[in-house]
């Protein structure tokens, strides 16, 4: 059997790794069409901070190391340019000595990733100042540019992973004045609920980003950008970061058939309308665990895990076809992100009932040296309570409450079962219950009714329909307060709750949602039943206020 490969990043060089170590008797060409294989995809942006001094340590393996330690010829500077399906072969063009030849296959897998998107509304790409952050070399360039030019304004171009990345690292960089531009009608780290995204904007600007919001980069210039608004923006390097298409041009030149989106259209078994070809990795879409239906998800575990499966499909070897739920973690300066599982959107799009919750604690006891707090929000089913997703931000251990929520999502679990999980305890690593139990406790107390939830955009769209309290004390809500609101501070309602209405809606908050829900339970035995707590309390919504620009706080 001969198995050629177009493609040597993360899945590509994984299948042949994975292939190899299945079979010595398969014969495993892999062509890349740049300079790198097998690189450490996720680390570059932190060479461009000089976290990684060296660029050579985020090349994991070589043309020579893929020889001589698995047997594999694995070719750089090598492109495929044509697939001929019927004689099962591919052109492939030498670009280091511009010589064209063909390549035989019995299996031909493809792993080229994604392309950069560049609009064709935008010009000024030929400029030397202008870098993507794709690969090693990349990278490579804009440090070098940095060392050898006066840069001192620069233009990230994007909102997404890569541009927080790409200002983040840089950032780290004495005397550079950085700006990210939102596009208009996209959203910051889109994949993220709007009520957790205000945490995340209000990091970037603490930490001196200037965020360009709701309008569209039409020019770049030698040392400006203009947008659609005729406005310009001082440029000395800009960093492209507005997404990425699939790079399915050979595959759509040979007549393979694609989705909408431009991916290739795969079987579970990651077969393409060609039987002797296949398709992993950022080029296809997957199969979510949840949803059951195919959706894009450019992350390096999907792309792994592809690749293993087809190794051992393709020796015939039994093994289960991969579903994803989707889990990341991100982080924006000081400020850790996480998730997993399924959005608010995603839900809504596949007709999924479902509640959510919100909370705030500690990544650890409170009195204890370095207890940071953290946010965490839980999405789930409204009928049963199975989990769907959670995200979760803060200055303190995130990532560690979001694996344990994607590993009950995979168990198929549902709130109780979360609330029950016993997880370690130690003062300076989590709380007796540790946050995500607290979270599942919430989540139990929305479920059952115990608590009644408005959350932050419905408030604000219908905040003269409630009677809103404020239960914080008197300086908190002399700081800030959602206007129209009576402060309760001081004031002990299991003594006195007589002068509450009963004919009209009561909404109350605190802090950080702990206070509220307390007295929402506590006034119910006294046979209040029109009760409600401001879902995330204070500390949520005061984000929420301040990145929609809705002015409901006031001082």
């Amino acid at each position: 059997m001969k198995v050629v490969i177009v493609g040597a990043v993360a899945a590509g060089a994984t299948f042949a790794a994975s292939l190899r170590r299945l079979n010595e008797d398969v014969e495993i060409v892999m062509f890349e069409k740049d300079r790198d294989l097998s690189f450490g995809n996720c680390e570059i942006p932190y060479y461009l901070s000089h976290d990684i001094e060296n660029s050579s340590s985020l090349v994991n393996r070589t043309p020579e190391s893929f020889a001589r330690g698995y047997n594999i010829r694995a070719e750089r500077f090598h492109q495929v340019i044509s697939i001929n399906r019927e004689e099962k072969y591919v052109d492939v063009l030498d670009k280091l000595n511009n010589k064209k030849f063909k390549e035989t296959y019995d299996y031909l897998i493809l792993a080229p990733g994604t392309k950069e998107n560049r609009p064709s509304s935008i010009t000024g790409y030929e400029y030397d100042h202008v870098f993507s952050v794709k690969n090693v070399v990349d990278v490579e360039k804009i440090r070098e540019y940095i060392e050898k030019n006066e840069v001192k304004e620069v233009f990230v171009a994007g909102g997404g992973f890569v541009a927080i990345e790409a200002a983040e690292s840089l950032h780290k960089l004495d005397g550079l004045n950085i700006s990210m531009l939102i596009r208009k009608n996209t959203s910051l780290l889109s994949i993220i609920d709007m009520d957790l995204k205000g945490f995340i904007k209000d990091n970037i600007r603490d930490n001196d980003i200037n965020i360009i919001e709701g309008k569209s980069l039409v020019e770049i210039g030698k040392d400006y950008v203009r947008f659609d608004d005729d406005s310009k923006n001082k440029a000395d390097l800009v960093i492209l970061a507005l997404g990425a298409r699939p790079f399915s041009d050979l595959a759509e030149k040979a007549g393979l058939d694609l989705e909408d989106d431009g991916s290739i259209m795969v079987d579970d078994n990651f077969r393409t309308s060609d039987e002797a070809i296949f398709a992993i990795g950022d080029v296809i879409n997957s199969r979510n665990f949840l949803t059951k239906k195919k959706t894009k998800l450019n992350l390096a575990w999907p792309a792994h895990r592809q690749a293993k499966y087809l190794a051992k499909y393709l020796l015939g070897k039994r093994a289960t076809p991969p579903e994803f739920i989707g889990t990341f973690a991100l982080r924006s300066f000081d400020l850790n992100i996480a998730m997993t599982g399924l959005n608010e959107k995603s839900l809504a799009d596949s007709g999924i009932a479902y509640k959510t919750c919100l909370t705030a604690h500690r990544d650890s006891v409170g009195i204890m040296p370095n207890s940071k707090a953290i946010y965490l929000k839980l999405l789930f089913d409204d009928k049963d309570g199975r989990i769907y997703g959670a995200q979760g931000l803060g200055y303190g251990v995130v990532d560690k409450r979001i694996d344990v929520i994607a590993s009950m999502i995979k168990q198929k679990a549902t709130i109780y079962d979360l609330y029950d999980l016993e997880l370690a305890y130690q003062p300076l690593h989590s709380t007796v219950e540790d946050a995500t139990n607290v979270l599942a406790n919430q989540a139990i107390n929305v479920f059952e009714g115990r608590l009644k939830v408005v959350k932050i955009d419905e408030l604000i769209e219908s905040y003269k329909d409630y009677r809103i309290y404020d239960l914080r004390d008197k300086a908190s809500y002399e700081k800030g307060h959602i206007k129209g609101v009576i402060s309760l501070a001081g004031k002990d309602l299991r003594k006195d709750h007589n002068f509450l209405p009963k004919d009209e809606k009561i909404i109350f908050y605190d802090a950080n949602g702990g206070k509220s829900s307390n007295t929402v339970k506590m006034l119910a035995h006294y046979g209040f039943d029109n009760i409600y707590i401001l879902d995330g309390s204070f500390v949520y919504f005061e984000k929420y206020d301040k990145m929609m620009d809705s002015s409901m706080i006031e001082k």
